[in-house]
């Protein structure tokens, strides 16, 4: 795990933060659903490649939960093992599993 002080991308852009992610072939997970899941169409259609984007949301997880959040992070790394499992995937953070969901049903942040 990394965060945006590890990669030095404290105060950067969603743009470069996926940027930074991608370059470090790492997986963004963010509370920020409104803006990744546009980030995410826009790099689709763009043909640029991310190591995924989790999308969580504070009425699943809250942030001031960080041992929740570790569990369901952990149990992601076990439905999506490998290193590059979640390239170019988007997905929802829940307390079970991570759910892939198309953008036209994902909930409001």
């Amino acid at each position: 795990m990394a965060t945006a002080d590890d990669l030095g991308t404290r105060g950067a852009t969603d743009e470069e933060q996926l940027a930074a992610a991608a370059r470090n072939r790492r997986t963004l997970v963010t509370y920020n659903i409104a803006d990744f899941a546009v980030l995410a169409e826009e790099w689709t259609r763009r043909g640029l490649t991310h190591w995924g984007i989790v999308l969580v949301s504070e009425r699943t997880v809250s942030q001031r939960s960080v041992g929740d959040l570790s569990r369901a992070l952990e149990r992601l790394v076990t439905e999506f093992p490998g290193e590059d499992a979640l390239v170019d995937q988007a997905l929802f953070l829940t307390r079970g599993e991570g759910q892939k969901t198309p953008w036209s049903e994902t909930p409001d942040p």
